[in-house]
């Protein structure tokens, strides 16, 4: 259904207001007159346009137009000030006419007024939709639980959302307040732009290097991102630790803010209560050192039992006569002392997440040219280096692999008294670790080269390399022999041996 605009008539001259009611009531408009400045201020609920004239109530009427809150046709003489015009139809929905001698500006009332009417209704639709925006916006802002802040140009709160109530604050109690009130001293140069910027004073930044400021007066990538501060709980001496984003160029918050006006531009942000992950994270930090110091502890304690049980095998030893049956005390000796190792080598470490490879092969290498005399038998025993890091379950069996191929080579491969080199290697080969014991001495006897072969030149298979073999399957790998390559090459009338177990990488949660 059409509805009728409602025109309220305040022009001075009785006659040409006959002529405008005329052509407005021939446009299907609604007329309303008013004599004085209080009669259209009790009839400017009911009207949707004002048509007035430059000389109503003394001109009074004309020079506060742009306070009425409804849209006006405003008749002018043909010496009308442009500049003056232009002051009081600052509304977008308000126009002006000039008088013509031949009073054709009457004709052209209907269609501005019409023009009037539809704008002012658009723009109340706009407005519309964005108050039920801002409401929409506003109320999602009260149900943030993170304390949702604008600041103005000089740093003051502008806008605070409920949130801020964690702190034992209402919003009220701090609009107008410089943000730094609320913060620690010690966090202050955090905060304050001319701290934060007096410290690069002088000093070349770029785009990485630019100080990220709390108050940045930039968006995108310079905007301040979890910034870590303590601020004030009212009434208490207490501190609450908060995590702070802030974004700059913010002149609104889903409603107007004339604390903005001629200020500056403000800052919007966010803050976070972080204070309890605080407390959980010193909590845990102080657990898993606890719990660090157990483990040592526990390493230590296994490692020194394991010293214990080899101390009482050397005793035993001691009291054995058949030299045979004192070798395999010496082995067991041997092996027990290099599990040992691999929990030293833990206790000492700084971390718990495994063995260093390097490292653990150079004691256990130290320890076994002890064992076999290798110094005096003129026999080099040799670590390369590697990065590897071994997870305790990995190091384990492998520790005993080492001790049995080393063992093996001093015993076998420099039976003959002469001098010379064993090595100890370990590399990551893809997707496989491989772990190589080689020496330079007899060599493999006739027939035992290759996958699978077990005993050096002269001496059958034994339980040692049975249990090499155990171990590598216990590894999910394999056991592989081969003479030394030529850049390797054996001394004059050896062969030499090299010894590999190759096994897959596993990492610490495929360990556990």
């Amino acid at each position: 259904m059409h509805r009728r605009i409602k025109v309220l008539l305040a022009i001075t001259s009785p006659d040409e207001a006959s002529l405008v009611e005329a052509a407005l009531a021939a446009a299907d408009c609604l007329c309303g007159h008013a004599d004085d400045l209080r009669a259209v201020e009790q009839s400017m609920g009911d009207s949707d346009v004002i048509v007035t004239d430059t000389e109503f109530a003394a001109g009074a009427f004309a020079d506060w137009l742009s306070l009425w809150p409804i849209p006006a046709v405003l008749v002018t003489d043909l010496s009308a000030d442009p500049a003056k015009l232009a002051a009081d139809l600052v509304d977008e929905s308000s126009s002006f006419i000039r008088r013509d001698p031949a009073g054709l500006w009457v004709g052209f009332i209907p269609m501005l007024v019409r023009k009037a009417a539809a704008i002012r209704e658009s723009l109340d639709r706009q407005n519309s939709n964005i108050i039920r925006a801002e409401s929409s916006y506003m109320n999602l802002l009260r149900a943030v639980p993170d304390i949702v802040y604008v600041l103005d140009g000089d740093g003051c709160f502008a806008y605070l959302n409920d949130a801020v109530s964690q702190l034992g604050w209402k919003p009220s109690e701090l609009i107008g307040k410089h943000f730094a009130e609320l913060v620690h001293p010690d966090d202050l140069p955090n905060v304050c732009r001319s701290l934060v910027l007096g410290r690069y004073e002088g000093v070349a930044t770029g785009p990485d290097d630019a100080p990220k400021l709390f108050d940045e007066r930039r968006g995108g990538e310079r905007m301040t991102r979890n910034l870590e501060v303590r601020l004030r709980h009212r009434g208490s001496g207490e501190w609450a630790d908060t995590s702070v984003d802030s974004w700059g160029e913010v002149t609104s918050l889903g409603v107007r803010l004339p604390e903005f006006q001629g200020r500056g531009t403000g800052t919007i942000g966010l803050i976070h209560d972080v204070s309890e992950r605080r407390e959980h994270e010193r909590r845990m930090s102080k657990e898993l050192d606890a719990r660090n110091l157990l483990l040592k502890e526990i390493h230590h304690r296994v490692k020194n039992n394991l010293q214990v049980v080899s101390s009482l095998l050397s005793l035993e030893s001691d009291c054995v006569e058949d030299e045979r049956a004192k070798a395999v005390f010496v082995e067991c000796q041997t092996q027990v002392q290099s599990m040992s190792l691999v929990h030293e080598q833990i206790y000492r470490g700084s971390t718990l997440d495994g063995v260093e490879a390097s490292a653990y092969f150079e004691r256990l290498a130290e320890y076994l040219a002890g064992v076999h005399d290798a110094g005096n038998r003129g026999i080099r025993l040799l670590v390369e280096p590697t990065d590897v890091v071994l997870s305790i379950d990995t190091a384990m069996p492998l520790s005993i692999i080492a001790t049995e191929l080393v063992s093996n080579s001093f015993k076998h491969g420099f039976a003959d008294g002469s001098g010379g080199r064993v090595s100890i290697a370990m590399a990551r080969d893809g997707d496989e670790y491989a772990f190589t014991v080689s020496d330079d001495g007899a060599g493999f006897r006739a027939g035992q080269q290759g996958r699978g072969a077990s005993a050096p030149a002269g001496k059958s298979k034994g339980i040692g390399m049975d249990l090499v073999e155990a171990l590598a399957a216990q590894l999910g790998g394999r056991l592989e022999r081969s003479r030394p390559t030529a850049d390797g090459e054996a001394a004059p009338g050896r062969s030499g041996a090299v010894t590999t177990v190759r096994f897959p990488v596993r990492d610490a949660a495929q360990d556990r």
